[in-house]
């Protein structure tokens, strides 16, 4: 019997049609018969790049090539995150990497044409889909000797025809449905799920209308919520329903498109669809963005903190996006400092009477530049920075800095926590104090390593309303003690407590708010993974179950040793070898990123979660037998 994503792939082969001009150029590429290593396919939404790409790769597979198909839509604009997407390919004898709906990470432009690609095997191919055209630098300093755009134009009306035939169009309704979709294959697919020729606004209408069922109305909004549709999301979201049959159904539309470990909405489906959902049951709506924003989190403490975009995703508050979101991904990326940066921010900062503030702040970038990361565009030019530390990774520049060392120790000695990002300022060098600064936030966040933080210390300037608010939005406090009025600089430090379920909960937490409804109270822990859970979760340790003891060293230290004991599971096979490793390096150290770890142990990103889920399991077996009492009721056994 096929597996979904099998039976996805069938589907998707046998409704191809057409584009044999671009088949024979693709299949000479990947012949060798063409001095072409780069490929920039563009075109607009719906006309089919996907589709033809799709195809392409399932041609390479034949041919050997070992293929990395990365989507815009689910990568972050962090250079570091590519290079560990590729790296099951960038060693391969013939490896095809393909970026998709590039445009929404273009700013990795510069990065992909300066580093990666320079840095791959010769009989390589890289191919890129956007719906904008190529930047000149592509073809600038003998790059265009082998890169080759590509624009890709609607269907013959034959082709159409034949799409419409395979779809299970009716003979009598094909003709006007031909001159209405102007050669968009998205058009012809919409319409035959639907039986409308009209706009996407009348599409979206007729999917959600009397033609579909209650059962499917709710599968198709999931769809356009989340980011991301899985089998697992729909199973814990629509709870009264055969959910596995739902996903067959929606991984069957013909404008839905496979994304990371799941599928998607073609993205003017989606919001077309959405938009006709909050207008026609906004009470729905806001219920349905609660169950997924609770299956999200779940699956976030649980170990994927990387989820924390999708549930992000899920807010719809301007004021609280501003200091977090990667909606700029297509104009900056996030990477790691330079001495070239290091001279034009001090320039930048010269030019705006910032030099006494520069003088005693680039000492991070010389000295810890681990601790920095510089928002760039595609061309390489720096137009934000931030510089955020943790405490128990705090360099030595920071235990002395005006800003930094009071705000260690209050962290350490008033608080008492290392589960904190502290940032020491996230400055958009643009001047339009605005999106740059949302993926700045994102980026400390994510380069501090603490998964799931429960602080978060803001330096936030008075004279920027934005920031104010946005302080105001997360229930910050402002600690007046630790404010900075210094070397030309006017600084308030606001704290802000996330809860003690952090900075995840705090997001499932806004969902419930901008939905008019109370955020859920947290059941405490009485299952085994749950006992796995709070050792990568400090704060949320810090309220766990009595008796593992008083304090949180404590109950830090006895829920370590329980689960040193219950590694007793694993023996000396290579496999038993690697998931004692995996539940070290998760569990027993101290908590790095999956994704980090991953990396670490030169494993991709779905091997390492599949081993680590196996292992957790047997962990909580293990546990479960040796004093079953504990887990289930919650109290000493």
């Amino acid at each position: 019997m096929a597996t979904l994503s099998e039976r996805v792939e069938q589907r998707d082969r046998a409704q191809f049609v057409g584009r044999a001009a671009e088949l024979e150029f693709f299949d000479a590429v990947l012949a060798g018969h063409s001095n072409v290593s780069v490929v920039y396919l563009s075109g607009p939404g719906g006309i089919g790049k996907s589709a033809l790409l799709r195809e392409v790769t399932r041609r390479a597979r034949e041919l050997g090539y070992s293929v990395a198909w990365l989507e815009g839509r689910d990568l972050p604009p962090f250079p570091e995150v590519v290079s560990a997407a590729l790296s099951d390919v960038v060693d391969a004898e013939r490896p095809l990497i393909v970026i998709d709906t590039f445009e929404l990470v273009s700013s990795l432009e510069g990065y992909l044409r300066d580093v990666v690609v320079p840095g791959l095997p010769e009989r390589a191919l890289v191919i890129l889909s956007s719906r904008v055209r190529p930047s000149r630098s592509w073809f600038d300093g003998g790059w265009d000797t082998v890169v080759s755009a590509r624009q890709l134009d609607g269907l013959s009306t034959a082709e159409m025809r034949q799409l419409a035939t395979n779809l299970g169009v009716n003979e009598s309704s094909i003709d006007e449905l031909v001159h209405r979709s102007d050669g968009s294959p998205l058009a012809v697919a919409v319409a035959a799920a639907t039986g409308t020729t009209g706009s996407l606004a009348d599409v979206a209408g007729r999917l959600l209308g009397d033609e579909v069922d209650t059962d499917r109305f709710r599968t198709l909004s999931v769809a356009a919520l989340a980011r991301v549709t899985t089998p697992g999301l729909l199973a814990a979201v629509l709870t009264d329903q055969d959910t596995d049959e739902s996903y067959k159904w929606l991984a069957d539309r013909s404008f839905c498109e496979p994304l990371a470990d799941g599928v998607a909405l073609h993205s003017l489906v989606a919001k077309a669809v959405l938009d006709s959902l909050r207008r026609q049951d906004p009470a729905g709506e806001a219920d349905l963005r609660r169950r997924i924003a609770d299956a999200l989190y779940r699956r976030a403490v649980d170990g994927q903190f990387s989820l924390s975009s999708d549930l992000q995703h899920l807010v719809i508050d301007p004021t609280v996006r501003w200091g977090y979101s990667l909606d700029i991904g297509s104009r900056y990326n996030i990477d790691a400092v330079t001495d070239r940066d290091i001279s034009s921010i001090g320039a930048v900062l010269h030019s705006v009477g910032m030099d006494e503030w520069w003088a005693i702040t680039k000492a991070f970038f010389e000295q810890h530049p681990e601790c920095c990361g510089v928002a760039r565009d595609s061309d390489g030019k720096v137009g934000g920075y931030f510089v955020a530390i943790t405490p128990s990774h705090a360099p030595a520049a920071a235990e002395t800095d005006i800003l930094l060392g009071p705000w260690l120790r209050h962290a350490r000695e008033v608080l008492r926590t290392d589960s904190a990002v502290l940032w020491r300022e996230a400055v958009d060098l643009t001047g339009e104090l605005g999106e740059i600064t949302a993926l700045l936030g994102a980026g400390g966040l994510v380069g501090s390593g603490i998964s799931n933080p429960r602080y978060g210390y803001l330096p936030i300037s008075p004279a920027v309303p934005a920031a104010l608010r946005f302080s105001e939005a997360l229930g910050a406090t402002h600690v007046p003690e630790l404010d900075v009025v210094a070397y030309g600089m006017n600084l308030e430090c606001h704290v802000v407590d996330f809860g003690p379920r952090g900075i995840l909960g705090a997001q499932r937490d806004w969902v419930y708010r901008e939905t008019g409804a109370a955020p859920p109270v947290d059941a405490p822990a009485t299952e085994p993974t749950d006992l796995l859970r709070l050792l990568r979760d400090p704060a949320a340790m810090a309220e766990g179950p009595s008796w593992l003891g008083d304090r949180p060293s404590e109950r830090m230290a006895t829920a370590r040793a329980l689960i040193a004991q219950a590694m007793n599971v694993f023996g000396p096979s290579r496999s038993d070898v690697l998931a004692r490793e995996i539940i070290e390096l998760a569990y027993l150290t101290v908590a790095e990123p999956h994704e980090a770890i991953a990396r670490r142990l030169n494993l991709s990103r779905s091997a390492y979660f599949r081993r680590l889920q196996a292992a957790t399991a047997r962990i909580a077996d293990e546990l479960s037998h040796l004093q079953p009492d504990r887990y289930i009721q919650g109290h000493p056994g």
